[in-house]
């Protein structure tokens, strides 16, 4: 993690403090990466903990089944022993060893699977009044939770008991969807925790970080080390990507320039471009236009030239603008809209039709 500590520190201690927590930051943001250091923390402080990956969800059945394998993954020693004969107890099929509620569900299709998630989700609870454990879960990609009908309030009916005995944290890419659980008075999580972001990373953090591991190995990122801050932006997934391929580029002993920086940067696209193509053709053609207009043309999409030359209508790119900053494909750097990902950017630049 670079400058994510202070971050840390602050969810550990709204945590610590009986306070539950929303992250937002897009994706590749390192989201996971600063809840996982706080999961840590929080195991070494003695709570149970727990990291519950609800991307693409689709049922209450893999809802069921994200949170037992979840608790599967990290209990550890006494705690992960109590949890295991609390489910025998429950008999209802969960088990933190072997196939667990999957396999419950092949035996028994027809088990009362929101049962089941009530009981599992009432877990943090139940181990506080027998061991005075607290606990902190992380929902990793809660916005996916929306499609499954009704789960977000059977998560609050359990969690809004659980003041005393566990802490819980949301984490999500998708600004406009984690605004509809969490302030949308319709909904059942509204006002349900405390709200965070992520910011794009410090340049000279990370610069000093990158110039710390080239040193390291014998290594100078010279002056390929402001071009790769200038080209990231503070993007913590493509910072780390482009500074892998410099390295590589880069000889032990050796001063890396702008040959190496533009190598890296090629090798970096190259890798990654199956994923941006996937990634672009994905979106409704209006977006894609407005995408193209902010990569490729001087002033953005509201010129006149813009929309001419990407084919969109004045009246049109407001919308499109909104649904992409919605999903947080767009971010606002400096008071102007720009892509989030420099590389996308880049591909575009360089391969979209226009």
């Amino acid at each position: 993690m670079i400058n994510r500590r202070s971050e840390a520190n602050a969810l550990l201690a709204l945590a610590e403090g009986g306070h539950s927590m929303r992250l937002l930051g897009p994706r590749r943001y390192g989201k996971t990466t600063l809840l996982a250091k706080v999961l840590a923390d929080a195991d070494a402080a003695g709570m149970a903990t727990a990291l519950v990956d609800l991307e693409d969800v689709l049922s209450l059945s893999g809802i069921v089944v994200r949170i037992e394998r979840a608790y599967a993954k990290r209990l550890r020693g006494t705690l992960r022993t109590r949890v295991d004969r609390l489910f025998s107890t429950w008999n209802i099929g969960l088990s933190l060893g072997g196939p667990g509620f999957s396999a419950t569900l092949q035996r028994n299709p027809n088990v009362n699977v929101e049962a089941v998630l009530l009981r599992l989700l009432d877990l943090p609870r139940e181990l506080h009044e027998r061991t005075g454990t607290r606990s902190l879960i992380v929902f990793d990609e809660i916005q996916d939770i929306l499609a499954v009908d009704g789960a977000d309030g059977l998560l609050r009916s359990v969690i809004q008991h659980h003041l005393q005995a566990a802490s819980y944290a949301f984490a999500g890419s998708a600004p406009a969807t984690m605004e509809r659980l969490f302030a949308d008075p319709r909904r059942p999580l509204l006002e349900q925790a405390v709200p965070k972001s992520l910011p794009p990373l410090p340049l000279d953090e990370v610069g000093d970080y990158v110039r710390e591991r080239f040193e390291r190995t014998g290594r100078d990122p010279g002056d390929a080390l402001a071009a790769l801050l200038e080209f990231t932006r503070g993007h913590p997934q493509r910072s780390m990507l482009l500074a892998h391929f410099l390295w590589e580029e880069t000889l032990r002993g050796r001063v890396a320039d702008e040959t190496q920086w533009t190598r890296a940067r090629d090798d970096a696209l190259e890798q990654a471009s199956g994923y941006l193509a996937a990634t672009w053709r994905g979106w409704p053609t209006n977006e894609r236009r407005v995408a193209l207009a902010l990569a490729s043309t001087p002033g953005g999409p509201y010129t006149s030239a813009a929309q001419a030359q990407v084919g969109i209508k004045k009246s049109s790119v407001r919308y499109a603008l909104q649904a992409l900053t919605s999903r947080a494909d767009v971010i606002t750097g400096d008071d102007t809209p720009v892509l989030t990902d420099p590389l996308l950017e880049l591909w575009l630049q360089r391969h979209a039709p226009m």
